[in-house]
């Protein structure tokens, strides 16, 4: 996790790795030492290994939040590791790009981690000895939980925070946080269900569900419960944006298409190869040039009519020329009946004014 405080029991201070304070919760330093020092009584420490494994995995996880956190610009204030996985305190700064790779980083390490682990096992089965292989296959899965677990969409986890981020930029910052804990209650429920029937909810899985549970409700405290009207409205405003899309990306398909049959444009500066690379709007290739000058001559058009042509870019206004002067090719050599969207653009471009008045 990242971001997200517990209050479960004293902490052990572990030093300060990378220059960030890294400390331990009591019970699960109390917790690792019993399950290991059990294991080393039984002669048997690879029985306990695994403990060792998936503390070493919690540690890089939060490591990754932390170390990228540091690398945003961010103040990083120290880690912790707890009985839920761990938690990186940090200020919250550097713009919502930053959030998401930051809050991503931990699963990805732990995905990393187990691929790592599971192409060793593959490849160097036949040459490694057996306590090398119980290691590998202990790293294996306890990376492949904490992937698994950290990518649902359960708040505090990163998953939670993920699918929080997600539709908060779609629907609003309080529908999104009231969104995503309701899919956090729902997906708790449903793997808590998943545990009973497969048989594996012990005593384990009740602490971590319940600590879950109720870090949820504190939450939903200070944001409020999601209703169904709110959802219901932030799935069609979801909805109506993908489908946005889709017609835009189809109208940018088209319009490529439109491009490769029209004819040359007379009013374009030749080229040279040397520069083509760098070149700017007005050399590039003819047939890239004219699919840009469709894809944006309109909204160039709107902003013109809107705003007037004095919140055009120099560039922009010569772009526009081109859109004027290539949609009056496209009519004049219409085989049938001239496109009605060429004429309705045309006449926009008429009562925008003379081409001429654009430098």
């Amino acid at each position: 996790m990242n971001g997200v405080g517990m209050a479960m029991g004293r902490e052990i201070s572990l030093g300060r790795p990378f220059g960030i304070p890294l400390t331990v919760n009591s019970w699960l330093a109390a917790l690792a030492g019993i399950v290991f020092g059990f294991a080393l009584l039984t002669r048997q420490p690879l029985e306990g290994s695994w403990i060792l494994i998936l503390f070493a995995s919690i540690l890089l996880h939060e490591w990754a939040h932390a170390l990228t956190a540091r690398a945003a610009g961010d103040t990083v204030y120290k880690v912790t590791l707890h009985l839920l996985g761990g938690v990186t305190f940090r200020a919250g700064r550097g713009g919502h790009r930053w959030a998401w790779r930051i809050t991503a980083a931990g699963p990805l390490v732990n995905v990393l981690l187990a691929v790592a682990a599971w192409l060793a096992l593959y490849l160097a089965r036949a040459g490694l000895p057996a306590w090398a292989l119980v290691l590998l296959a202990q790293a294996f899965w306890a990376n492949t939980i904490l992937a698994v677990f950290n990518l649902l969409p359960i708040y505090p986890m990163d998953g939670g925070q993920l699918a929080r981020m997600s539709l908060s930029k779609r629907v609003g910052a309080g529908p999104g946080a009231r969104i995503a804990l309701g899919l956090s209650f729902f997906t708790l429920l449903a793997v808590g269900i998943w545990l009973v029937v497969g048989g594996s909810f012990n005593i384990i899985a009740v602490v971590v569900l319940a600590q879950l549970f109720m870090l949820n409700v504190l939450e939903m405290r200070q944001v409020g419960a999601p209703s169904v009207e709110e959802t219901r409205d932030a799935i069609a405003q979801w909805w109506r944006e993908r489908r946005r899309e889709r017609l835009e990306r189809q109208a940018d398909r088209q319009t490529r298409r439109d491009a490769e049959t029209l004819e040359p444009s007379p009013f374009r500066r030749p080229s040279s190869a040397s520069n083509h690379a760098s070149a700017p709007l007005d050399t590039r290739h003819a047939a890239d040039r004219d699919a840009e000058v469709l894809r944006e001559g309109p909204r160039l058009l709107d902003l013109a009519l809107r705003r007037g042509l004095g919140a055009l870019k120099p560039e922009e206004r010569r772009l526009l020329i081109l859109h004027r002067r290539l949609i009056e090719i496209r009519i004049d050599t219409a085989a049938g009946e001239p496109d009605p969207d060429d004429l309705r653009l045309l006449e926009r471009h008429v009562r925008l004014g003379s081409s001429g008045e654009v430098h």
